[in-house]
C-alpha cells in the first residue's frame, strides 16, 4: 500500500476540501492501493500555534479589512522567508511525527505548509515526493512558492505566472485546475434528470432557480441578500444553503416570497453538487473552491463580495471572462437576477457558454495522476 500525507489547515474549508477530493479520488480508482492521512499541523501543534489558526474563520468574517491587510503585509518572498525560518517551525514536531513511516509523498494544501513538507521530506530515506496543491484560483500569495517541491499544481494561468517568476521551473508548474469533489465533476443532467432532483429536493420543475450560498461558513451576508431577493416579486425559486451559519438559517426558515412561495433555507449539506445541478444561477462570495465547483456544475456566477487579498482576483477574472457578474449590493443583486432569469434571456446564454468553456472537472483526476506518478517515483527509487 502507498502511504500518503496531505497537509492542511482548517483556516476557511477549501484546503480540507481540496485534500479531501484528490484522496476521494485516488481511493476510487484503486480502492485499497493508497493510505491517506490528513493532517492539520497547526491543531496538532503547540497551544499557541492552533489558537492563531484557529482565528482566521472570526477576522475574516468580522474584520475582512484586517486580514486583507495581513495578506498583503506577508506577500513578498522576505516575509515569507522569515515566517518559515522562525515561527512556522513550530509545526515542524507534528509532521515529523506523521512521517515516523517511510512516505511515498507529502501534498501540502496549505501556503503555510510548503517549507514544512520540504524539511521532513529532506530527514526521510529514502526522501518521499513533495508536491504543492495550490487552492487559491487567481491571486496567488507568496507563500505558496517553494523552491524545494518537485510539482507545483496551480489552478489558472495566473497562478503558473506567478509561480514562475517566484522562481520554480516551468517543468515542476503544472497548471490542471482546482481540486473539486468528484460529486461536481459528473456529466451535467439531462432536462429530465434535473426534473427528478428538483423534485427530491423540493424545487419546482419548471421554474428559474436562483442558489444562494456562501461557503461552508455561510459569509457574505447571505440572509440579508436572500431576503431582497424574496421580496423582490421575481418569478423564482429561492434555495438558500448556510452552511454553519446557524443564525442566518433561523433568521429564513418560514421564509415566503412576495407570491407566497417558501423560500428553502438549509444549514450545511453534503449534497451541494445535487443543490447546484439543480439550479440556474448561484448567488456566492468568490471563494476559489465554489466558482470552481459551480464552474462544473455550468452554473453562472453571481459574485456578492470577496475576502480582500486572494479572492478580489477571482471577481474580476469572472466578470473578464463573462461567466458572471459582481454585484455587491442587493439591489444589483435583485437587478442581475430579473434579467436573466427572464424567458430566452441572451444574457444568461452567454454567461452558460462562458461557463462551459471555462469548467475544469477533470481537475481531480488529473491531480491525483500527477501525486500517483511522483509517488511512484519515490517506490522506485526506494527498491532500487
Amino acid at each position: 500500500m502507498t502511504r500518503l500525507l496531505f497537509l492542511i489547515a482548517d483556516t476557511g474549508g477549501g484546503h480540507r476540501a481540496a485534500a479531501t477530493a484528490v484522496a476521494r479520488h485516488l481511493e476510487a480508482a484503486s480502492p485499497g492501493a493508497y493510505d491517506v492521512t490528513l493532517l492539520d499541523p497547526f491543531a496538532a501543534a503547540r497551544p499557541a500555534v492552533g489558537r492563531a489558526a484557529e482565528l482566521y474563520g472570526p477576522l475574516t468574517r468580522h474584520a475582512s479589512w484586517g486580514w486583507g491587510a495581513l495578506y498583503h503585509l506577508t506577500n513578498s518572498r522576505t516575509v515569507v522567508a522569515v515566517l518559515n525560518a522562525s515561527v512556522l517551525r513550530m509545526v515542524d514536531g507534528a509532521i515529523t511525527r506523521a512521517c515516523a513511516e517511510s512516505l511515498a509523498a507529502i501534498v501540502s494544501f496549505h501556503p503555510l505548509l510548503n517549507e514544512a513538507a520540504v524539511r521532513a521530506a529532506r530527514e526521510m530515506k529514502p526522501r518521499p515526493s513533495v508536491v504543492t496543491v495550490i487552492t487559491d484560483l487567481v491571486d496567488v500569495h507568496a507563500s505558496w512558492a517553494s523552491a524545494g517541491v518537485d510539482a507545483v499544481v496551480v489552478p489558472s494561468p495566473g497562478g503558473w505566472d506567478r509561480c514562475r517568476r517566484a522562481g520554480i521551473p516551468a517543468g515542476r508548474c503544472h497548471d490542471l485546475g482546482l481540486a473539486v469533489d468528484p460529486s461536481f465533476a459528473r456529466p451535467l443532467p439531462t432536462e429530465a434528470e434535473r426534473v427528478v432532483l428538483r423534485n427530491r429536493l423540493g424545487l419546482a420543475p419548471g421554474r428559474f432557480v436562483v442558489l444562494v450560498c456562501g461557503g461552508a461558513d455561510g459569509s457574505g451576508g447571505i440572509a440579508r441578500r436572500a431576503e431582497a431577493l424574496a421580496g423582490a416579486g421575481l418569478d423564482i425559486d429561492l434555495a438558500v444553503i448556510c452552511g454553519h451559519n446557524e443564525r442566518a438559517r433561523h433568521r429564513l426558515v418560514g421564509l415566503r416570497d412576495r407570491r407566497g412561495r417558501r423560500v428553502l433555507a438549509h444549514g450545511f449539506v453534503d449534497n451541494m453538487a445535487d443543490w447546484m445541478r439543480a439550479s440556474d444561477v448561484v448567488a456566492t462570495k468568490a471563494g476559489p473552491g465554489t466558482i470552481a465547483e459551480a464552474l462544473c456544475c455550468g452554473l453562472p456566477l453571481l459574485l456578492t463580495s470577496y475576502l480582500p487579498g486572494q479572492e478580489r482576483g477571482n471577481v474580476e477574472w469572472v466578470v473578464d471572462t463573462g461567466a458572471g457578474r459582481f454585484v455587491p449590493r442587493a439591489s444589483q443583486l435583485v437587478d442581475a437576477v430579473a434579467e436573466i432569469s427572464t424567458p430566452g434571456s441572451p444574457t444568461l446564454r452567454s454567461m452558460r457558454a462562458v461557463v462551459h468553456e471555462l469548467a475544469r472537472p477533470d481537475a481531480t483526476a488529473r491531480i491525483a495522476a500527477l501525486i500517483d506518478r511522483l509517488a511512484g517515483q519515490t517506490a522506485s527509487t526506494a527498491t532500487a
